[in-house]
């Protein structure tokens, strides 16, 4: 009797599991379905441009944010150079095409003044683990993509690998403006 038992216990539990497992497959296909809905319509109606620190991650504090705002629009009254901030959320983008989202945001938000040109977007991605600058053409006559991924590799990265996204992005900023100024300064010089 204990076997039959047994016997009859366990055919109901296969059977429950085996139920079980279309119903999830189901439900993780629905949920890649939906992120994947999520981020074309994400990509397809971008948020407005409206300010140089665009935190979509929520990565920095207000008082962050306010920090990182003045000193770019610092640089801007003092060269005409644009500089935005963008944290894009995994739910936004995958890894694999974080770059080209980059690129469409830096693109669709036209960065730089129109008679010049001088637009870079800085994107982060915490939950991604990567990040990207993209200089506008006229940048980057003044500093080359070398220039920029040492910036990048030297003054963001180690910082974030410490999970200090303000003071990486703080350091790098910082750094990119620094050099900016001094190939700027050796162009007008010649």
């Amino acid at each position: 009797m204990r076997k039959i038992v047994i016997t009859i216990l366990s055919i109901l539990l296969l059977t429950t599991v085996m139920a079980q497992k279309p119903k999830k497959v189901g439900q993780d296909s629905l949920r890649i379905k939906a992120v994947e809905y999520y981020r074309q319509t994400f990509w397809d109606n971008l948020p407005k441009h409206t300010k140089a620190i665009n935190d979509f991650e929520h990565l920095f504090t207000l008082l962050e944010k306010k920090q990182l705002d003045t000193i770019i629009i610092k640089l801007e009254k003092e060269t005409a150079i644009e500089i935005a901030i963008v944290t894009i959320d995994t739910i936004q983008t995958s890894k694999e095409k974080f770059d080209d989202l980059a690129l469409h945001i830096a693109n669709t938000w036209k960065l730089g003044k129109t008679d010049k040109n001088y637009g870079i977007l800085i994107a982060i991605s915490r939950g991604n683990r990567i990040m990207r600058i993209e200089n506008s053409n006229e940048i980057q006559k003044i500093i080359s993509d070398n220039e920029t991924k040492e910036i990048v590799d030297n003054y963001f990265i180690p910082d974030f690998k410490k999970d200090a996204y303000f003071k990486g992005t703080l350091n790098g900023l910082n750094k990119l403006i620094e050099l900016l100024k001094k190939n700027m300064k050796l162009q007008n010089k010649n």
